[in-house]
Formats: C-alpha cells, structure tokens, sequence
C-alpha cells in the first residue's frame, strides 16, 4: 500500500496527539496515587482539554475518589469504564483507574466504545 507524505504526516500527528493525553493522564493519575487516592470515575467527561495549543489535559472530578484507607464503595466508576473486579463486587484498588485509562484509549483509537452502557 503506498501512503502520501500527507497520510503518514497525520497519523503520525495523531500518534503524537495520544501519546502526549496518555503521559500527562498516566502523571495525574501517579499524582493521585502517589497521594494514596484513587480516582474511581475516569471517564472521557474527566478528562479536560486545558489547552488545544499546547495539548493539554486535566484529570477532573474527584467527587467519587476514595483514599486506599476508606472503606471501599461497592458502586464506583461509570459502567463503560468500569474494572473487572468491580463488576464481579471483589476488592479494589488504584488498578482501577488504569483499567478506565485504557478502555479510554482504546475508545480513542479506534472511535468505538469497548463496552456499552447496557
């Protein structure tokens, strides 16, 4: 398959694009983690663009965080994002948010929801 210049400039754009929202969301979520919070709704609502020119995010809405020491809410995280062992009602931790960050990324790559809101 032969590509223009023009082609390959654009995904390669877009690649840039990604990899720059994953960095700084991977940097928020350490942030928070570091903190001993998890975030328990990232979602794509929760990510903010703070600037289309220098290709900011902001991680937003912690209305749901809970820090490691709280007990645990059985009901976290919106259902297209959410981590196996919370629909299976098991224990969870920070892992949750990375889970949520890759369903996002996905989505973002392909232009499809990986799971539905049923």
């Amino acid at each position: 398959m032969v590509r223009d210049s023009t082609t390959v400039s654009l995904e390669t754009c877009l690649d840039l694009l990604l990899q720059s929202i994953t960095i700084q969301c991977l940097e928020a979520l350490q942030y928070l983690h570091n903190l001993g919070l998890t975030h328990c709704d990232l979602k794509p609502e929760n990510i903010l663009v703070k600037s289309y020119d220098r290709c900011e995010v902001k991680v937003i809405d912690l209305g749901s965080s809970c820090f490691e020491t709280d007990h645990l809410c059985s009901y976290v995280q919106s259902r297209s994002y959410r981590a196996p062992e919370v629909i299976l009602g098991l224990s969870y931790d920070k892992k949750i948010d990375i889970w949520s960050l890759g369903c996002i990324l996905a989505e973002l790559c392909t232009g499809n929801v990986s799971m539905y809101n049923i």
